[in-house]
């Protein structure tokens, strides 16, 4: 996927009627955000967003990303 200009967007739900929003330069670092915090963000309708905030990746295409994930590194 060829990356264009940011912000990135990171949407979820935490129980408030407003979702929370976070804005990432890169695709790279919204994702890496998600993976980092993916144990409390999977519960909360987690959403990557584009810089015109299109939906790209939704909570259960996020889960099959993070199943493929490697525990350690591969190379």
């Amino acid at each position: 996927m060829s990356e264009t200009k940011g912000p990135y967007h990171l949407r979820y739900r935490t129980g408030a009627p407003a979702p929370v929003i976070e804005s990432f330069a890169t695709l790279d670092e919204a994702l890496d955000a998600v993976e980092a915090r993916w144990e409390t963000l999977r519960q909360q309708a987690v959403q990557v967003l584009d810089p015109r905030r299109i939906l790209l990746f939704s909570t259960a295409e996020l889960e099959e990303m993070m199943k493929g994930e490697p525990e350690g590194d591969a190379a």
